[in-house]
């Protein structure tokens, strides 16, 4: 399968987890204890995650298992 270079406007958990390596309920828990980190939800209720919503992520992730932040020291670095 070929890999396309199509941004989408929405992605799903799923596709989010894809693209990032990260297990989905490490997704879910970032939403609690990030506030910059809030997928929308479609009437169904499912996570629609945004580019900016994915990039956030990956700061995350970079502080986090790169940089060996706490999440606490992640949040201040994030909130500033």
């Amino acid at each position: 399968m070929v890999e396309s270079n199509i941004t989408k406007l929405y992605y799903s958990i799923s596709e989010v987890s894809k693209i990032t390596n990260l297990k989905q309920y490490v997704l879910r828990y970032w939403e609690t204890e990030f506030k910059q980190l809030s997928p929308a939800k479609n009437k169904a209720g499912n996570r629609t995650y945004r580019q900016k919503d994915i990039d956030i992520i990956l700061d995350i992730k970079e502080l986090l298992y790169n940089q060996k932040f706490t999440i606490d020291g992640a949040r201040n670095i994030l909130s500033k």
